[in-house]
């Protein structure tokens, strides 16, 4: 099965090459994405759950390019309201979602995941495409397809939960991590 960082390695590698935008809900995902691949394309959310799909969504429709938004199971569940409005999109937009089926960030109690489709809710909301993967390759695949389809494009991927301690907090205040966010697009080639 495949293990949170490498699902967010491959994240950062194909967020990187494609020059995409990345919206990380909170929790451990975007304090191990911080510590994997730090750059000022990435927006992490901080403190509040199920906003990165909305963000990346009002993001993608307004400049037209590429957004990843990374949600863990919880967040997605929170969230799940805005899942309609991924086709509202313009540029590509990638749902990816993480699901170790608990809440690791607050102790590893269970989520509500198991035996919820992820995939059939996202079918349901419109999206171009939707799959569920378990393994690295698959995922990679599964992620360079949604990619390039070039449409809103949803990938389930179930990952094990974490051992070993947190990663670091990241160190930026919510209002550096905007600025940041917002520089790089404000100075970027549309």
């Amino acid at each position: 099965m495949l293990t949170r960082d490498d699902a967010l390695a491959r994240i950062a590698r194909t967020a990187g090459a494609e020059k995409a935008a990345v919206f990380i809900g909170n929790g451990l995902n975007p304090r191990a994405l911080h510590a994997i691949a730090d750059r000022d394309e990435n927006f992490y959310m901080m403190g509040s759950m199920g906003l990165a799909l909305p963000l990346a969504i009002g993001f993608s429709r307004q400049s037209g390019r590429t957004a990843l938004a990374v949600e863990g199971d919880g967040n997605t569940l929170m969230g799940m309201s805005a899942m309609a409005l991924a086709p509202a999109a313009r540029g590509t937009l990638v749902h990816i979602v993480l699901d170790n089926q608990v809440y690791e960030s607050t102790g590893g109690q269970r989520s509500p995941a198991p035996g919820f489709s992820f995939v059939g809710l996202a079918r349901a909301a419109g999206y171009a495409t939707a799959v569920s993967v378990t393994d690295a390759e698959a995922f990679s695949d599964a992620l360079a397809q949604a990619v390039g389809a070039k449409r809103p494009g949803f990938v389930h991927v179930h990952t094990a939960a974490g051992s070993g301690p947190p990663p670091p907090r990241v160190p930026y205040h919510p209002a550096d991590i905007t600025a940041r966010f917002t520089a790089r697009y404000r100075t970027r080639d549309t």
